[in-house]
């Protein structure tokens, strides 16, 4: 379903932007001043992709060490392409680690340099993952949120919690602090992962998303995407959650454009009042609002519901915001300049958060 629902979306936008090219190629004569020798340095280009996967990281994805397009597999068949960034100056052992999680039509790499995540990565001294959807799977690499079922999303999920639990026992990470994030498709895929396996991760952060658990169809997903959810909210996250999330909590922070002309609004609403109901909501917890930059292009409202001294729900609702990370690299595809960077706000959030009792027996499964 979800191949043959992207085939007629995308179809003719794929044909129409071959025949452009084509055109231009055809119409634009040869400039003679490419031809020149370009300079030496950028015969570094001529690596074999696995000979730069091993190579030091460049400026655009920091100052540590980048390795991309690995494999893990999960032991029973199913396998996973990721990129692993480690920071500069990190010392073995016990780092928290944030997985980042794509959206439709981008890759790993293209998530790095667009959302800057490996330069937060430097200065707070954690690792990150980004798992790549295989395109064998969903042939646009959207993560399957709107198939919530074992057999297609919820097996995404735990195939991401397969690696998470991999690379922390390998690397000696801190089982305590393990964070999702995800833009778009990978917001509700970050969301899949934390409400199936909530004694694994600590936090989850959802940019541009759709409301959890409506879809359970490719064109279904499409109705979310434009108007939210008609249904009650609470028994949605029933349907695909682990019934633990609902004695553990799960902080969450979401951020959405409110130009989004691809994923409602609504549906960052509505994500806030499910994770509200996760948190063990009581009566005297009122949200507590504010406005940010007002009057520049970074403004955003903020709704913050408190636990004691401790924000365990953020609502960031940016005013200038398109379907985009915000205050990313707007070079890369679906990452715009506009807002606050969406990468500070997410590692700040899960800075002071923590799983208590994460790693033992059976987490996260």
């Amino acid at each position: 379903m979800a191949r043959s629902f992207s085939n007629l979306f995308f179809k003719a936008a794929k044909k129409i932007s071959k025949l452009q090219r084509t055109a231009l190629r055809m119409a634009s004569p040869k400039p003679a001043r490419k031809r020149a020798t370009p300079p030496r340095k950028t015969a570094t280009k001529t690596a074999s992709p696995a000979t730069a996967a091993r190579q030091p990281a460049t400026p655009s994805l920091g100052n540590g060490r980048w390795e991309g397009t690995r494999q893990f597999s999960d032991g029973k068949g199913r396998q996973l392409t990721f990129a692993r960034y480690t920071p500069a100056g990190a010392t073995p052992g016990h780092l928290p680690v944030v997985v980042m999680l794509h959206g439709c039509r981008q890759t790993a790499l293209a998530f790095a340099r667009g959302t800057r995540m490996n330069q937060w990565a430097d200065a707070g001294g954690f690792m990150v993952l980004y798992p790549q959807q295989s395109m064998t799977r969903q042939v646009q690499r959207c993560w399957r949120w709107f198939q919530p079922d074992d057999a297609h999303g919820g097996a995404e999920a735990d195939l991401i919690a397969a690696l998470i639990q991999s690379e922390v026992a390998r690397h000696g990470l801190d089982p305590e602090r393990v964070y999702v994030a995800g833009l778009s498709a990978g917001a509700g895929m970050a969301a899949l992962v934390a409400l199936r396996h909530p004694s694994l991760v600590a936090a989850v952060a959802m940019h541009s998303g759709p409301v959890v658990g409506d879809a359970h169809s490719a064109a279904a997903g499409i109705g979310t995407m434009r108007r939210g959810s008609l249904k009650p909210l609470a028994s949605l996250v029933r349907d695909v959650a682990d019934p633990a999330v609902f004695e553990l909590g799960m902080p969450a922070l979401i951020l959405h454009g409110q130009l989004d002309p691809a994923v409602a609004p609504r549906n960052a609403k509505q994500l806030f009042e499910q994770f509200r109901a996760l948190n063990d909501p009581r009566p005297e917890d009122v949200p507590v609002e504010r406005v940010l930059g007002l009057g520049s292009e970074k403004a955003y409202r903020r709704v913050d519901l408190m636990r004691g001294r401790k924000t365990v729900l953020r609502l960031c609702e940016i005013t200038r915001l398109e379907h985009a990370w915000s205050g990313g690299d707007p070079s890369v595809k679906y990452h715009a300049r506009n807002g606050p960077d969406a990468s500070a706000l997410v590692w700040r959030f899960f800075q002071g958060l923590r799983r208590a009792g994460a790693g033992g027996p059976g987490s996260g499964d």
